[in-house]
């Protein structure tokens, strides 16, 4: 094992130069006969895959920065990674008869943010983590064709699909469809929780709210497709004299939307 480590650190040290010049891995590329390994910034966690289909492998009993991708044919899936230093990441897999790269140099900067322990719970399990992983890789498709609200604006429509309470958080589906001909450059989408009316501004009120993370957060929609995505927010629940309003931007554009529920 000591050996191991010392090849590991040899190769950290010669690789490490390439690291910040890498762009962001979208898509991972795995197959059954080859090892495609992940190299972290901080030690692995724990990792999760959405399909049983797709291995990632990593030492469990004793932490270490890297970990072992493989993937079945027809496969396509993510892969959940949280490092030691608290930092999540995502990434889609998809399987390739003929992987076009063997090894991956994971910046900080890939990351998808922070996990925020919940409120009053200390020292979870990893059983506990992965629960949670679990269950929110599931949520952006188990809910079907419905939605609480929709708003369409210049061949953009914004869904909200899901509000799921779970513990000490609230979990929001939010969906972005694009049929306009253009495609759609994701920029800042705000939840503000809104009490009154601007009719009466004397007892108006607005309170943003922070989401920990975003889970599959989408960069680009392209024209003619849609992406659902997650706000893991801290919980709260709406009066009768409350409504939601979410406002989703776009950032190299003046497209704007504004729904409420």
């Amino acid at each position: 094992m000591k050996t191991l480590n010392v090849i590991i650190a040899v190769m950290l040290m010669a690789y490490g130069h390439t690291v910040s010049g890498q762009k962001v891995l979208d898509t991972i590329q795995a197959n059954s006969q080859m090892n495609v390994a992940l190299f972290f910034p901080s030690p692995i966690k724990q990792a999760i895959t959405g399909n049983t289909k797709a291995i990632f492998t990593y030492n469990r009993e004793e932490a270490q920065y890297f970990g072992l991708l493989q993937s079945t044919a027809n496969t396509i899936t993510n892969l959940l990674v949280v490092t030691m230093d608290g930092q999540a990441y995502e990434f889609k897999v998809a399987y390739r008869e003929n992987v076009a790269q063997t090894h991956f140099f994971v910046d900080k900067a890939h990351s998808i943010g922070p996990v925020q322990p919940l409120p009053g719970k200390k020292g979870d399990s990893l059983a506990s983590h992965t629960a949670r992983f679990a269950f929110l890789s599931g949520l952006p498709s188990s809910d079907g064709n419905g939605a609480l609200a929709s708003v369409r604006r210049k061949g953009i429509r914004l869904l909200l699909k899901r509000l799921v309470y779970r513990n000490a958080q609230v979990f929001m589906v939010v969906e972005v469809r694009n049929r306009s001909g253009i495609d759609f450059e994701v920029g800042t989408l705000e939840a503000l929780r809104i009490n009154g009316s601007l009719k009466r501004r004397s007892s108006y009120q607005e309170t943003r709210l922070e989401p920990h993370y975003i889970f599959e957060r989408p960069k680009i929609i392209k024209t003619g497709t849609s992406q659902r995505f997650v706000l893991v927010l801290p919980k709260f629940v709406l009066s009768h004299k409350e409504h939601l309003r979410l406002i989703l931007l776009e950032s190299r554009g003046g497209r704007r939307l504004e729904l409420n529920y």
